[in-house]
């Protein structure tokens, strides 16, 4: 086995070739999971982290709209009241650090800023209306978010007065959206993310995120097309997910950090266990190498000599197939030769012989024109049909046609074109069993068999003669139309032979060229057929 190294170098070859196709669809899949996983790990960690904020954040509107509701019941009227304005927002300044709001605002029905707590805020300057409230509310309270002294917060404008009043007073409730995220982060410090705005981060740090790469066209990406992103880069250590984060009636970015250590040592136990089972396919191939050289070379051999016997065989003589060095000692080289050669000379052969056959069943029994049969296959068929009529009793109608001015000097191309159309017109009309031939010159031949009552005779002659008289087109596109007569003979009122029935049909088509009235004429049926008939 050894000494004839015909299936080694294909089976370490196929080997080899297999080991690296398996590490390289291995690696392959192994990132692929490997982005997939982190995918996933980033979309779940981020949609809790985003319920989580979503979460604390309807909580602190929540407890805004409880205490803007209990502060316009129990202080409105008093601070409204023109004696004693400035004793009540005394009062109230004493206790707004119980409230747990970052600042108060009056406004006047103009939108002017007439009281505020605490009284450092805003450093004196004005209030941008025109930013943060737009049409100030006059009968319920309206919710904003908006950038207020450098820092995002959720405002809560409500209208404060007597019931009536066309222009209330208006109350504006702020709370730091920072100060939430702070509170958020405080309570769960294993989850850290940030929010982003489309200029900036709105709160939280970027810079406390070692190792994340922070990019503000992401954020900004996200706000603007409200849809998911993911900043994934697997060579570094943590990766951020961006999804849209809804907040009354503005939204910023979600951006939440994803370490990648933990999915890596899942992945790397994964690659362990992959380059195990790479062993063990390597061991596998190998013993399979070893087999085929045992299980298939002696059949290779075998088939080889085969193949040599049948090129002896199809070129008749003593023909070796002959080998080139590339191809020595690698059966299946040598066996694919063989066969090729083989397969070439069985192939020709067996071509030579179907030519032979057709040309030779072509020339004795087929009209070369029409493809139809000629006389001697007419002989053959009609005596068969025959001979299955009188055993069965069936009748059988003959009809033989002849076109008429075929006299007229077309060039053979047309004329061959015509019989050509003739045929296979004459071949659409008959039934499946009716079969149809071609004599010498121009005459046709068809017979059909249970066709015997005058009836079925005269429409079966009516139809061929509409169809074979319709225009025949001509090769330069002139079309010619030709007068068709037919002759009809019937078993066995006509005669029981096939000659006897050519003649009685020639006999009726040489009297329905005298007549006048028919272009047909049925033998033996003057009553149907009679030229003076209708004189």
């Amino acid at each position: 086995m050894w000494r004839n190294r015909s299936l080694i170098y294909p089976a370490v070859t196929f080997l080899l070739v297999a080991i690296g196709v398996t590490l390289a669809v291995g690696y392959a899949i192994n990132y692929a999971i490997l982005e997939d996983v982190l995918r996933e790990r980033m979309a779940r960690q981020a949609e809790q982290v985003g319920g989580d904020v979503r979460q604390a954040l309807e909580k602190k509107i929540t407890q805004l709209e409880r205490f803007q509701e209990s502060w316009t019941a129990n202080s409105g009227s008093d601070l409204l009241d023109p004696e004693s304005p400035e004793a009540a927002w005394k009062r109230l300044d004493n206790l707004f650090p119980l409230w747990g709001v970052d600042f108060i605002l009056l406004l006047d029905p103009d939108g002017r800023v007439i009281q505020r707590m605490p009284r450092d805020f805003g450093g004196g300057s004005p209030l941008p209306m025109e930013r943060v409230a737009g049409d100030l509310p006059r009968q319920a309270p309206l919710w904003r978010v908006a950038e207020v002294e450098g820092a995002w917060r959720i405002l809560l404008f409500a209208p404060v007065g007597p019931r009536g009043v066309e222009k209330p007073h208006i109350v504006v409730f702020g709370q730091s959206l920072s100060r939430i995220v702070a509170g958020l982060q405080r309570e769960n410090p294993s989850r850290p993310f940030l929010i982003a705005g489309e200029n900036g981060v709105v709160a939280g740090s970027a810079q406390e995120w070692a190792g994340a790469r922070y990019l503000q066209e992401s954020a900004t990406a996200t706000i603007r097309e409200n849809r998911a992103r993911m900043a994934f880069d697997s060579d570094l250590p943590v990766n951020l997910y961006h999804a849209p984060l809804p907040v009354l009636d503005r939204t910023f970015a979600l951006v939440v950090p994803i370490p990648l250590e933990e999915a890596r040592r899942v992945l790397t136990n994964s690659r362990q266990r992959l380059i195990g089972s790479m062993g063990f396919i390597v061991l596998l191939l190998a013993g399979l190498g070893l087999a085929m050289e045992r299980i298939l070379l002696r059949p290779l051999r075998q088939l080889r000599e085969k193949a040599a016997a049948m090129v002896r065989a199809c070129s008749g003589e003593e023909q070796a197939l002959h080998f080139g060095p590339e191809t020595h000692g690698n059966e299946i080289a040598m066996l694919d030769r063989a066969m090729a050669e083989a397969s070439v000379k069985l192939y020709a052969h067996v071509a030579h012989l179907v030519d032979t056959k057709q040309l030779l069943e072509g020339l004795a029994l087929k009209d070369p024109v029409t493809l139809l049969g000629n006389r001697r296959m007419l002989d053959e068929f009609l005596g068969i049909t025959l001979g299955g009529c009188r055993r069965k009793q069936r009748p059988l109608a003959l009809l033989l046609v002849a076109p008429e001015q075929m006299t007229v000097p077309f060039g053979a191309e047309d004329r061959n074109r015509i019989l050509r159309e003739l045929a296979e017109r004459l071949c659409k009309q008959l039934r499946g069993e009716d079969l149809a031939f071609r004599l010498e010159g121009d005459e046709f031949v068809a017979f059909a068999p249970e066709c015997g009552d005058e009836e079925q005779v005269l429409a079966l002659v009516f139809r061929l003669h509409r169809a074979l008289a319709q225009p025949y087109p001509l090769a330069a596109g002139q079309v010619v139309t030709i007068d068709i007569r037919l002759g009809v003979a019937l078993f066995p009122e006509s005669g029981d032979q096939g000659e006897t029935l050519l003649a009685n049909a020639r006999s009726a088509l040489e009297l329905a060229r005298r007549s006048r009235h028919y272009p047909f004429a049925i033998h033996n049926h003057p009553e149907a057929t009679d030229p003076d008939a209708n004189d």
